[in-house]
């Protein structure tokens, strides 16, 4: 009894140990310092908008309103990288753009809200006092619901990192770009708020540093980017070109550095970036599996070499003449330089433009309508379309098991030789997946090699990311409709497109877009935001192939797209007003366009067909007839 006595007494004091020291871990060290930090800003950001509302109350004049929107701004810039990795949707209606938005399966308008909705109200040549009262409380109920869940929120050391760098990533591709502060244009000094909100994430970690070379290369070159941005230059002029190789870039690897001295490893889930890269413009620093299905991701090579020779193999088709490759051609990024592919029997065209299939797999939908999110249903989609390839992939699947080739190549792929619907359209998306083109000069440039770029190019980049707001849907580094620093949505716009390249009596083109899949008003002419990678091969451009040149896409949206050619569209989502590029900055961003050219993936062809016992099928032709 006595002995028991001891040891029961001896586990409580034990276990009152433990938890004393828990309750030490859990109100001290970096993670509390994070989230008190968070909460802190938000608190910030609250105040300044309760003056902002005093002061639209009082109805001062608007540079004073102007002043206190900054401050907010600023405030929720030093907590911008938590809250768009933690709550990615808070952060679009905190921050998200000033444009009506509907979900495609729910036939229900969402008004925007947040700090872009305001600029808007704030910097209006004809101020509305009471407008600005409205939609600056609405931001703060919205903020104070994100202060209610940050309190109950949990934070891992990881995440802290991972937002972090990927803020380094929203500052290049989002911030500098101007794209959520359209009207102020304050983009580049809220670029300073944001790595300062990086560095006080840091800050919380110097404990744990080993390595005081590491802290110091860290700050200084935190200092160098500050300095470059507190250049009196306006938006327009800003070199973003030079920001990002000297300065973004280096604080990336620096940050990279830091968190390994800090004992801090990544998150083991997949995430569309690779965060075992130090910057966003190294080879493989994007997940392409991220945007797959589950079921297909982690696939051996002999999928994708398995897919490859489908993609080229016409047996696939109702007649045994066409592939995919007829369509989507290697030495035209596969596109077929036509303005809509020749349909199945002859008879007239498809209905849209063949996009290139580089980089398609860096999106979060298919196709020019969006109607489908993987490209697996992609391949099943075309296969089956009687004007594009009249197919069956049941009936192809019979046909394939005729050949002893093939059984062989899918035994090696999928571990068995029976061939299935799935197999087919696994290897041929795990295919299309592989043509990566992520090496451009450009990449090359930003990867230190200088050279690369021509200073025309360079200033085609800076053209292209500031006055001529293309990197606002383009995001950079892969230039697509893809969001990042999460790229979770790949985005649609209504640009007014016209039927024909006329600018004097535009009509917008017949076909609806989105509108015909999805059966929502706003989605009326919108088409998904392509990539602008390897555009100089893959004329001519937009969904209807209405323009052959580069010049006359340039010469459309300095115009101010179809609203600036006279075309009438309520719901465009490009704005209106004209860029005022002149000729000599058209051709340069014309000259960066080229510069973002990738031949690697061109050449992914196969020499030859596997053989058939069929005389019919053996006078197959690489690539098919058309």
């Amino acid at each position: 009894m006595q002995t028991r006595s001891i040891f029961t007494g001896l586990s409580i004091v034990l276990l009152l140990a433990a938890c004393t020291k828990q309750s030490k871990e859990t109100t001290s060290g970096p993670l509390t310092d994070v989230n008190a930090y968070w909460l802190g800003q938000a608190d910030s950001v609250q105040s300044s908008l309760d003056s902002l509302s005093q002061k639209a109350g009082r109805h001062e004049e608007a540079a004073v309103l102007q002043d206190y929107f900054a401050r907010a701004r600023r405030y929720f810039k030093h907590m911008e990288s938590l809250t768009q990795f933690y709550f990615p949707e808070e952060y679009a209606r905190i921050n998200g753009p000033a444009l009506l938005r509907m979900e495609e399966y729910e036939d229900k308008i969402i008004i925007p809200t947040g700090f872009q909705v305001l600029e808007e109200k704030v910097f209006s040549d004809s101020l509305d006092y009471a407008t600005v009262q409205h939609e600056t409380k609405v931001l703060q109920v919205i903020i104070r619901n994100l202060q209610n869940t940050i309190h109950s929120n949990t934070l891992t050391d990881a995440n802290v990192f991972e937002s972090a760098r990927l803020e380094l990533l929203t500052v290049m591709a989002m911030g500098i770009s101007g794209f959520d502060s359209p009207i102020a244009f304050q983009s580049i000094a809220e670029a300073k708020a944001s790595l300062q909100g990086v560095a006080a994430l840091t800050d919380f970690y110097d404990s744990r540093l080993t390595d005081e070379n590491i802290r110091t290369a860290w700050h200084n070159q935190l200092q160098s980017a500050y300095a470059y941005l507190d250049k009196p230059v306006d938006f327009n002029a800003f070199d973003r070109a030079t920001f990002i190789a000297d300065h973004l870039n280096p604080l990336s690897k620096l940050l990279h550095q830091y968190q390994h001295a800090a004992h801090v490893p990544n998150n083991t889930f997949l995430t569309a970036v690779n965060l075992e890269k130090s910057t966003f413009f190294e080879p493989g620093v994007f997940n392409v599996d991220h945007f797959a299905p589950t079921f297909n991701r982690g696939l051996k090579p002999a999928v994708a070499e398995l897919g490859k020779v489908l993609f080229f193999d016409p047996v696939l088709s109702g007649n045994n003449h066409r592939a995919c490759a007829s369509c989507h051609v290697p030495s035209k990024a596969f596109t077929d330089g036509k303005v809509k592919s020749v349909a199945f029997d002859f008879q007239g065209a498809v209905a849209r433009n063949a996009p290139t299939l580089i980089n398609a797999g860096f999106q979060q939908s298919q196709f020019w309508d969006q109607r489908v999110s993987f490209i697996e249903d992609q391949v099943s989609n075309v296969i089956a379309n009687p004007i594009e390839m009249h197919g069956h992939m049941e009936a192809s699947a019979l046909k394939l098991m005729k050949s002893a080739a093939y059984r062989a190549m899918f035994k090696n792929a999928f571990g068995q030789d029976t061939i299935t619907k799935r197999n087919m359209q696994t290897a041929l998306a795990s295919y299309i997946r592989s043509l990566s083109g992520l090496n451009s000069r450009f990449d090359q440039y930003m990867r230190g090699s200088k050279s690369s770029l021509s200073q025309n190019e360079v200033t085609g980049f800076n053209l292209f990311m500031g006055k001529a707001k293309c990197g606002t849907c383009h995001f950079a580094p892969l230039f697509n409709g893809t969001v990042p620093p999460l790229y979770r949505e790949t985005e649609s716009e209504v640009l007014g497109v016209p039927a024909r390249p006329d600018t004097v009596h535009a009509k917008v083109d017949s076909d609806k877009g989105k509108l015909v899949t999805y059966n929502r008003s706003l989605h009326a002419y919108a088409f998904k935001t392509s990539t602008v990678r390897n555009a100089a091969l893959t004329a001519p451009y937009m969904h209807n192939g209405v323009f052959k040149t580069l010049d006359e896409v340039i010469d459309f949206y300095n115009r101010g797209g179809g609203a600036g050619i006279g075309i009438d569209l309520p719901n465009q989502t490009l704005p209106p007003d004209k860029l005022l590029l002149s000729k000599k900055q058209q051709a340069q961003i014309i000259a960066f366009l080229e510069s973002l050219t990738d031949n690697s993936a061109l050449a992914n062809v196969p020499t030859s067909l596997p053989a058939f016992n069929d005389a019919r099928l053996d006078k197959r032709k690489i690539g098919g007839e058309y």
